[in-house]
């Protein structure tokens, strides 16, 4: 029995570490979706209601502009099975392992009945300094003072100075679904385009 633990875990984490390999893939941009519709405010609302569905919060919303920005959004654990915001194994793998968070920008224009709408999601994850081990006995504290209810984490002036978000590209496969869902949300309240 305890071979067998041993076997499906080595075999988990071959496969999560292929998995994390594998974001050297070619990145593709996503294509924009373009509808019929003369009312950009609606493909705006519709816009809206994918993004909070997705648990992204707006920060920027001009309908004139067309422009829709969101809020940085902490991307999903294993454990949050709701969650949406991890479109690809990769990002699946990437998000467990490390502070990961994704901002959606989307642009919205109209031009003779036709509403195009494009997406940009960016990807950043959190570099923490080093902390330097005085002793064995602060090597237990080193990033957390923590008990049994909850987790802290405490950084000294110096390390919160060095804490930086690392711009790591864009994020096609979360574009591609977004303005999939927009798509199909869409679809389903005006029918086919």
């Amino acid at each position: 029995m305890k071979k067998d633990k041993g076997r499906y875990f080595s075999i988990a984490m071959g496969l999560l570490l292929l998995v994390g390999c594998s974001s050297e893939q070619q990145i593709t941009p996503s294509e924009p979706v373009c509808l019929r519709s003369t009312d950009k405010s609606r493909i705006m609302e519709i816009t809206e209601d994918v993004l909070t569905r997705m648990n992204f919060v707006i920060e920027k919303y001009d309908v004139e502009a067309g422009f829709v920005r969101t809020k940085p959004l902490r991307a999903g654990q294993v454990f949050e099975f709701w969650r949406s915001d991890n479109a690809a194994p990769d990002a699946w793998a990437e998000a467990n392992l490390h502070s990961i968070r994704r901002t959606a920008q989307l642009n919205i224009s109209e031009e003779s009945g036709v509403v195009c709408t494009t997406c940009q999601v960016e990807i950043e994850r959190l570099s923490l300094p080093e902390r330097e081990i005085t002793g064995m006995s602060w090597l237990a504290g080193m990033f957390t003072d923590s008990d049994q209810t909850q987790q802290r984490l405490t950084l000294n002036p110096e390390q919160q100075e060095g804490m930086a978000w690392l711009d790591l590209g864009p994020d096609p496969a979360l574009e591609r679904k977004i303005l999939v869902l927009i798509e199909k949300k869409f679809t389903e309240l005006e029918g086919p385009r």
